[in-house]
């Protein structure tokens, strides 16, 4: 009866509010706003954290992984997308461009929401929510070709290797397919553009861990951002490091890109746990230990694993300490 009660729910809402509001935005224009605002990352690199602290804007909505295809959205599985897609700066894709053309139009009727469901119940109240925060964990490799197409305020956050890879071992089941296998779909022969496989044949063959397997995975999707020509000017780019440790300064930097007044109070929730957080890691984050919790998870072996193929990717802004070359994070093209 539950199960019932909850479906039957859902379908009102979305028929009753849902629906109309994109069906109404075909006839709107918020493609040149800064009402969109978009969070880019690696999985376990501190979205989630950063959406949670944006979604204290007023009048503002999340929306979850809008390009991950395992969300099994209609409009996305037409276009033709795999998982983690890399699409090069100048590339023409129209289904792609049209995808995101009702994406941040918000004309996409099965887009999933956190901020309404997790935040304000509500969905009456869906058409007052002035800015749309979209999190994604799937795109870095897109980054360039879609900033340079589409006004979205984009952030992108950049967390350890070795905190993020730590962080992936320990996450329930999600990562099990690359215990089990670590070279399964990598290359992804589902991709359109597979150039990018063949730039780091050589690295991708000689995998043979899940830590290297990860490493990789965290390699080939940051080097694309932190290697462009207009890294942190294209986009604002935002060390996981550096928020955690000095948020008054980073969210005044965030805020003051994006153009949004930044709410009262706001660096003090920085130390709050996120929604995705790993119920032992509440301890870390409260005690100020949560940068270096990888150095006690990780073995010696693995760090050094870890950083040996970051360096080869020429992504060398991160060692054994868990701070990084801020100046090198910050700057275009520090490679």
């Amino acid at each position: 009866m539950r199960k019932y009660i909850f479906w039957a729910k859902k379908i009102f809402e979305y028929y009753r509010y849902i629906r109309p509001y994109a069906v109404s935005n075909k006839y709107k224009d918020y493609l040149h706003s800064n009402t969109n605002i978009s969070v880019f990352s690696n999985p376990r690199g501190g979205s989630t954290w950063l959406m949670t602290i944006l979604s204290r804007i007023p009048g503002s909505i999340t929306i979850d992984e809008p390009v991950n295809v395992m969300q099994n959205y209609p409009e996305l599985n037409a276009v033709g997308f795999c998982p983690n897609p890399h699409i090069p700066e100048d590339a023409d894709w129209p289904e792609a461009e049209a995808f995101f053309v009702k994406l941040f139009n918000r004309e996409i009727k099965s887009i999933r929401s956190l901020g309404l469901y997790l935040q304000n119940p509500d969905l009456s109240r869906l058409s007052m929510c002035r800015y749309f925060i979209y999190k994604d964990c799937s795109s870095n490799m897109i980054l360039p070709w879609l900033t340079k197409r589409f006004e979205i305020n984009p952030i992108y956050i950049l967390r350890h290797p070795c905190a993020v890879v730590a962080s992936q071992l320990r996450y329930g089941n999600f990562w099990d397919y690359i215990k089990a296998d670590p070279r399964a779909h990598l290359p992804d022969t589902r991709c359109k553009f597979q150039d990018i496989y063949g730039l780091y044949s050589d690295i991708i063959s000689r995998i043979r861990t899940p830590v290297e397997r990860l490493a990789t995975e965290w390699s080939l999707y940051n080097a694309i951002p932190i290697r462009h020509p207009r890294n942190n000017q294209q986009w604002i780019t935002v060390s996981y490091e550096e928020l955690y440790s000095n948020p008054d300064a980073e969210l005044e930097r965030i805020f003051s890109r994006i153009g949004v007044p930044m709410p009262d109070g706001l660096p003090d929730s920085v130390r709050t746990p996120s929604a995705s957080s790993l119920g032992g890691s509440h301890s870390d984050i409260f005690s100020g230990q949560q940068l270096s919790s990888w150095q006690r998870k990780l073995s010696k072996e693995e760090i050094k694993s870890i950083l040996a193929i970051t360096k080869e990717f020429q992504l060398d802004v991160y060692d054994d300490s868990p701070m990084p070359d801020l100046a090198r994070i910050y700057s275009p093209n520090p490679a």
